[in-house]
């Protein structure tokens, strides 16, 4: 029980300082004229960059929409930032989706065929209900998209109905985690 809570504490404070740290960051932006340079510099390319590591979110579980405020600072487009954002975790997702494909290839060698034939039969009767779920959890859950993408390439979905399907998620919720993150700088801003 104790390592649990232990747990959900990290996890808590790590993104509390995420959101100090992109706080404090946005701060130095808007004195700093070198820090706005730097980000402009790189600017919607750094920004898929940044993106699509952080799409990873298993792995690196920092958003990368979390630093809008920087961005904005810096004098990018709301928008285009957004898009960027949303095309950088798209590209993450995709790689995660041909992973699970490859998992498949495991998975048979070393289970034989009976296990995916059942969940071919199960694809077949549920051809886009899966599409539906990618786009209301890419769109709505602040989860790991991997969850349901992995999955999703290893029962050999075709990319060409993943791909604009999970894209429109992530433009969906990061423009409304971006509402909500520029809203709390705005509200944060003012304490300060």
């Amino acid at each position: 029980m104790n390592h649990k809570i232990l747990k959900i504490f990290l996890q808590v404070a790590v993104l509390v300082a995420i959101f100090a740290g992109a706080l404090y960051a946005t701060r130095i932006a808007q004195e700093s004229e070198a820090v706005r340079v730097v980000v402009a510099r790189y600017g919607y390319v750094g920004i898929f960059v940044i993106s699509v590591i952080s799409g990873f979110n298993l792995a690196v579980p920092v958003p990368a929409i979390a630093f809008l405020p920087l961005f904005l600072e810096s004098g990018l487009n709301f928008w285009a930032a957004i898009f960027f954002i949303g095309a950088g975790m798209t590209l993450a997702d995709t790689i995660a989706y041909f992973l699970g494909k490859v998992g498949r290839q495991v998975i048979s060698y070393s289970t034989g065929d009976g296990v995916l034939l059942r969940l071919e039969k199960m694809r077949e009767r549920h051809r886009f209900g899966p599409m539906a779920v990618l786009f209301l959890f890419a769109a709505l859950v602040p989860f790991p998209n991997e969850i349901l993408v992995v999955p999703l390439g290893f029962l050999k979905y075709r990319i060409v109905y993943i791909i604009p399907t999970v894209f429109a998620g992530n433009l969906v919720f990061n423009t409304l985690y971006a509402a909500g993150v520029v809203e709390l700088f705005q509200v944060t801003a003012g304490i300060l």
